[in-house]
């Protein structure tokens, strides 16, 4: 017997009676039913022979990938899902399903070393889950996820408008946007646009830096209205005299927002700070 269209609007609604799924805003179940998108984002894995699915739901973008021939380690957290999902692993032996949460999992005991990941994301957990896959060791080779358009917009911001979620991402990953996806190419049809983004580590990124960088610029972003040394007096436990002559000191304006900073400015900010430390003992 023939596996019926997992990307038809029919046969979703249909799947989803069979297995008693109504689709829940609160896990992001949006479920993917157009043809053209789902083959773009399955094109988005490359040359990759095996790829890690982040909640693949009733399998639209999963049987696009098992009919590619690449073998699919899907991690679903919904288990009537993943009894939806049977009907994919009953004809295709290179899927394997894995209900759990991605946030509480590792790529050993998915089996996956530096995997491609691709995912139709529930909104709400992008900003957790990403820094999640990066810290992975070694990181996810690269991850093609679909993201709230917004949140995908500020993420690939240019350098300079940037907010601390995406300073701590970009400090540690290239960003872009492949394309964007309109709210009826989902059932149920969310009320936002979507679009996929590439995410891919930078080469030789220090994963300590970047948690330095998180730690100092929280306290700015915090007041990222404020004037730059107001809130690296706040980061340093100084007083915004002393913060403004620091950044003097290292030809960074202190009248700017920390927003405004690019990434090549905060590593030597970081590098300044690291100096002080040790002239401070």
């Amino acid at each position: 017997m023939s596996v019926p269209d997992l990307c038809s609007v029919s046969t979703a609604r249909a799947v989803a009676r069979r297995f008693g799924i109504s689709p829940r805003r609160e896990m992001g179940q949006n479920f993917l039913i157009d043809h053209e998108v789902r083959d773009a984002i399955v094109a988005s894995a490359g040359d990759a022979e095996l790829v890690l699915e982040i909640g693949p739901g009733l399998g639209a973008l999963t049987q696009g990938l098992l009919e590619r021939g690449l073998g699919v380690v899907g991690v679903e957290l919904d288990p009537r899902c993943v009894a939806a999902l049977g009907l994919l692993a009953s004809h295709y032996p290179k899927l394997t399903v894995i209900e759990a949460d991605i946030l509480q999992v590792t790529p050993d005991q998915l089996g996956l070393t530096a995997p491609t990941v691709l995912g139709n994301l529930p909104y709400q957990i992008t900003g957790a889950l990403l820094p999640h896959l990066l810290g992975w060791t070694p990181a996810a080779q690269a991850c093609h996820l679909l993201v709230q358009r917004e949140v995908g917009r500020r993420l690939a911001a240019a350098q300079g408008d940037w907010s601390l979620a995406t300073l701590a991402l970009r400090a540690v990953a290239e960003v872009e946007i492949e394309f964007d996806v309109a709210p009826e190419s989902f059932w149920p049809s969310p009320q936002v646009y979507s679009s996929l983004i590439s995410v891919r580590p930078r080469q030789g990124a220090d994963p300590l830096l970047a948690q330095e960088l998180a730690d100092l610029a929280r306290p700015m972003f915090q007041a990222r209205r404020k004037q730059l040394h107001h809130g690296l007096a706040r980061s340093l436990g100084i007083t915004p005299a002393e913060a403004l002559a620091f950044l003097q000191s290292i030809n960074i304006d202190p009248v700017r927002r920390p927003g405004s900073l690019d990434l090549e400015e905060w590593r030597l900010l970081i590098s300044a700070v690291r100096d002080r430390s040790a002239r401070i003992g």
